[in-house]
């Protein structure tokens, strides 16, 4: 039960992450963020492989879970965060294109990529909430990298829901409306997992579920982002930072 307080004292920081994230946007601030990006990106893929795939093989060696089960869902959540993001953007441009013979996409269009989109990282922070309880869950060390890693994440979070609404066409209030939404999910999603009991088998593929979402964030989501804004050198190495600080903590904690 101590864990489970952690837990929750634990993912209240993401709610300030993200809203840091967001608050940062609407304040226009020239700071270049791509560098927080790539860091971020180079944590993200830390975290998995060096914290979340040992605990995971350490629990399929406790349970009957087939290792093929464990990889299919690794795959199956990297694309369904994938489908999650770029679905709704191709029915925009579509239906964009059907209305408007020059190519623009209608105001109405953009306004519900908008909040797909905003909807999607909502759900993103919602598992990462799901994430931390879950690590917390088996053990300190695991739920504290894993935290670590979200809080991270999180900040590009609300920067990213605040950024595809005012792009959508909306408001700064309606945008400040969103990112608290988006700021809220992984206390939500943490609160969840101490109501419900989870044997080996499933935290194994929950884990591996996470792993699959953290990928996808970092290397198909934040590295292009960073590099979108400008690539360079130092670019390459805040990602290479990221991921030798995440197997320094691993290592020095002992997972």
């Amino acid at each position: 039960m101590a864990w489970s307080g952690l837990a929750v004292l634990f993912v209240a920081v993401t709610f300030f992450s993200t809203l840091l994230g967001g608050l940062f946007t609407l304040r226009n601030s020239k700071l270049q963020v791509k560098y927080f990006f790539a860091f971020a990106a180079g944590a993200l893929v830390g975290v998995s492989f060096f914290d979340l795939m040992p605990e995971i093989f350490d629990l399929v060696s406790q349970t009957k879970v087939p290792i093929a089960a464990v990889m299919g869902s690794i795959v199956v959540s990297f694309l369904f965060f994938h489908v999650l993001d770029r679905t709704v953007v191709i029915h925009a441009m579509r239906q964009g294109h059907s209305l408007n013979g020059t190519g623009r996409i209608p105001e109405t269009a953009l306004m519900t990529n908008g909040i797909v989109r905003a909807s999607g990282l909502s759900l993103h922070s919602f598992l990462d909430g799901v994430a931390i309880g879950t690590a917390f869950h088996i053990g300190f060390e695991l739920g504290l990298v894993v935290g670590l890693a979200v809080v991270f994440h999180d900040f590009s979070d609300g920067l990213n829901t605040v950024t595809v609404m005012l792009r959508a066409g909306s408001t700064r209030r309606v945008a400040f409306f969103w990112l608290l939404g988006d700021s809220i999910t992984p206390t939500v999603g943490a609160v969840a997992t101490l109501l419900i009991t989870l044997s080996s088998d499933v935290l194994s593929i929950m884990l591996a579920f996470f792993v699959g979402e953290f990928l996808f964030i970092g290397a198909a989501d934040l590295l292009p982002e960073a590099h979108q804004r400008g690539t360079s050198f130092r670019l390459v190495f805040a990602t290479i930072l990221g991921v030798l600080l995440l197997f320094t903590v691993t290592r020095f904690l002992n997972l």
